[in-house]
Protein backbone atom coordinates (compact mmCIF):
# COMPACT_ATOMS: atom_id res chain seq x y z
CA UNK A 1 0.00 0.00 0.00
CA UNK A 2 2.77 2.55 0.81
CA UNK A 3 4.28 1.77 -2.62
CA UNK A 4 0.96 2.60 -4.35
CA UNK A 5 0.69 5.97 -2.58
CA UNK A 6 4.35 6.74 -3.40
CA UNK A 7 3.69 5.84 -7.04
CA UNK A 8 0.67 8.20 -7.18
CA UNK A 9 2.51 11.07 -5.54
CA UNK A 10 5.84 10.65 -7.39
CA UNK A 11 4.32 10.17 -10.85
CA UNK A 12 3.49 12.85 -13.40
CA UNK A 13 1.23 15.76 -12.36
CA UNK A 14 -1.73 14.71 -14.50
CA UNK A 15 -1.81 11.35 -12.69
CA UNK A 16 -1.97 13.11 -9.28
CA UNK A 17 -4.84 15.33 -10.44
CA UNK A 18 -6.75 12.35 -11.88
CA UNK A 19 -6.24 10.34 -8.70
CA UNK A 20 -7.38 13.21 -6.44
CA UNK A 21 -10.47 13.75 -8.62
CA UNK A 22 -11.22 10.00 -8.65
CA UNK A 23 -10.78 9.60 -4.86
CA UNK A 24 -12.86 12.74 -4.19
CA UNK A 25 -15.58 11.46 -6.55
CA UNK A 26 -15.66 8.03 -4.88
CA UNK A 27 -15.82 9.59 -1.39
CA UNK A 28 -18.61 11.94 -2.56
CA UNK A 29 -20.65 9.09 -4.03
CA UNK A 30 -20.24 6.98 -0.89
CA UNK A 31 -21.25 9.93 1.32
CA UNK A 32 -24.29 10.60 -0.89
CA UNK A 33 -25.45 6.98 -0.77
CA UNK A 34 -24.86 6.44 2.95
CA UNK A 35 -25.61 9.82 4.52
CA UNK A 36 -27.48 12.31 2.37
CA UNK A 37 -29.82 10.14 0.30
CA UNK A 38 -31.58 8.42 3.25
CA UNK A 39 -32.24 11.77 4.92
CA UNK A 40 -33.45 13.29 1.67
CA UNK A 41 -35.96 10.47 1.13
CA UNK A 42 -37.06 10.75 4.79
CA UNK A 43 -37.70 14.49 4.35
CA UNK A 44 -39.62 13.81 1.15
CA UNK A 45 -41.83 11.33 3.01
CA UNK A 46 -42.42 13.79 5.87
CA UNK A 47 -43.33 16.51 3.39
CA UNK A 48 -45.81 14.20 1.65
CA UNK A 49 -47.32 13.22 5.01
CA UNK A 50 -47.70 16.84 6.08
CA UNK A 51 -49.75 17.66 2.98
CA UNK A 52 -52.56 15.30 4.01
CA UNK A 53 -53.51 17.17 7.24
CA UNK A 54 -53.12 20.50 5.44
CA UNK A 55 -55.57 19.33 2.76
CA UNK A 56 -57.95 18.10 5.46
CA UNK A 57 -57.84 21.45 7.27
CA UNK A 58 -58.49 23.31 4.03
CA UNK A 59 -61.44 21.02 3.30
CA UNK A 60 -62.92 21.58 6.78
CA UNK A 61 -62.49 25.36 6.46
CA UNK A 62 -64.33 25.24 3.14
CA UNK A 63 -67.17 23.29 4.75
CA UNK A 64 -67.43 25.80 7.61
CA UNK A 65 -67.70 28.65 5.13
CA UNK A 66 -70.50 26.81 3.31
CA UNK A 67 -72.66 26.62 6.44
CA UNK A 68 -75.36 29.27 6.16
CA UNK A 69 -75.59 31.82 8.98
CA UNK A 70 -79.15 30.72 9.75
CA UNK A 71 -77.81 27.29 10.77
CA UNK A 72 -75.39 28.84 13.25
CA UNK A 73 -77.85 30.88 15.31
CA UNK A 74 -80.78 29.88 17.45
CA UNK A 75 -83.98 31.42 16.11
CA UNK A 76 -85.45 34.01 18.50
CA UNK A 77 -88.91 32.48 18.17
CA UNK A 78 -87.62 29.28 19.81
CA UNK A 79 -86.14 31.12 22.81
CA UNK A 80 -87.92 31.26 26.15
CA UNK A 81 -87.83 33.66 29.11
CA UNK A 82 -85.10 33.16 31.71
CA UNK A 83 -86.12 31.04 34.68
CA UNK A 84 -83.69 30.58 37.57
CA UNK A 85 -85.37 27.43 38.88
CA UNK A 86 -85.37 25.80 35.45
CA UNK A 87 -81.76 26.85 34.77
CA UNK A 88 -80.45 25.55 38.11
CA UNK A 89 -82.62 22.42 37.98
CA UNK A 90 -81.40 21.36 34.54
CA UNK A 91 -77.80 21.90 35.62
CA UNK A 92 -78.20 19.55 38.63
CA UNK A 93 -76.84 22.43 40.67
CA UNK A 94 -77.55 23.99 44.04
CA UNK A 95 -78.68 27.62 44.13
CA UNK A 96 -76.54 29.71 46.49
CA UNK A 97 -77.68 33.21 45.57
CA UNK A 98 -79.98 34.90 43.07
CA UNK A 99 -80.00 38.67 43.13
CA UNK A 100 -82.05 40.20 40.30
CA UNK A 101 -81.83 43.95 39.75
CA UNK A 102 -83.27 46.32 37.14
CA UNK A 103 -81.57 45.09 33.94
CA UNK A 104 -79.13 42.56 35.38
CA UNK A 105 -78.83 39.77 37.88
CA UNK A 106 -76.20 37.87 39.83
CA UNK A 107 -76.49 34.13 40.13
CA UNK A 108 -74.29 31.88 42.26
CA UNK A 109 -74.67 28.12 41.99
CA UNK A 110 -72.71 24.98 42.82
CA UNK A 111 -72.58 22.56 39.89
CA UNK A 112 -70.81 19.29 39.08
CA UNK A 113 -67.85 19.96 36.82
CA UNK A 114 -69.26 17.82 33.97
CA UNK A 115 -72.37 20.04 33.79
CA UNK A 116 -70.43 23.28 33.30
CA UNK A 117 -70.14 23.26 29.46
CA UNK A 118 -73.86 22.60 29.04
CA UNK A 119 -74.74 25.57 31.26
CA UNK A 120 -73.55 28.06 28.70
CA UNK A 121 -75.47 26.31 25.92
CA UNK A 122 -78.61 26.47 28.06
CA UNK A 123 -77.95 30.13 28.85
CA UNK A 124 -77.92 30.92 25.13
CA UNK A 125 -81.40 29.39 24.81
CA UNK A 126 -82.99 32.18 26.89
CA UNK A 127 -84.15 35.27 24.98
CA UNK A 128 -83.68 37.80 27.76
CA UNK A 129 -79.97 37.20 28.44
CA UNK A 130 -78.04 39.76 26.40
CA UNK A 131 -74.59 39.32 27.91
CA UNK A 132 -72.86 37.71 30.83
CA UNK A 133 -69.60 37.46 32.71
CA UNK A 134 -68.63 34.62 34.99
CA UNK A 135 -66.18 33.40 37.59
CA UNK A 136 -65.52 29.74 38.32
CA UNK A 137 -63.92 28.52 41.55
CA UNK A 138 -63.48 25.05 43.01
CA UNK A 139 -65.54 24.12 46.06
CA UNK A 140 -64.61 20.58 47.02
CA UNK A 141 -65.80 18.26 44.26
CA UNK A 142 -68.15 20.88 42.84
CA UNK A 143 -67.57 24.13 41.01
CA UNK A 144 -68.95 27.44 42.20
CA UNK A 145 -70.19 29.50 39.27
CA UNK A 146 -70.84 33.17 39.82
CA UNK A 147 -72.68 34.48 36.78
CA UNK A 148 -73.52 38.15 36.20
CA UNK A 149 -76.14 38.52 33.47
CA UNK A 150 -77.49 41.50 31.56
CA UNK A 151 -81.07 41.25 30.40
CA UNK A 152 -82.33 42.55 27.11
CA UNK A 153 -85.82 44.01 26.76
CA UNK A 154 -88.46 41.33 26.50
CA UNK A 155 -90.40 41.70 23.28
Amino acid sequence: MPWLIECWLSGPGWRRVVMIVAVTGVVTVIAWISLIRPHHSHFSQLEADSKHPARRITELQRKVLQVSPSELHVHPSNLRAFSVTEFVGKSRGKLLKWQPENKEGTLEILVPWEELPGLFTRLAEYRVVAGHSFTITAQGELLKLMLTMEFSDES
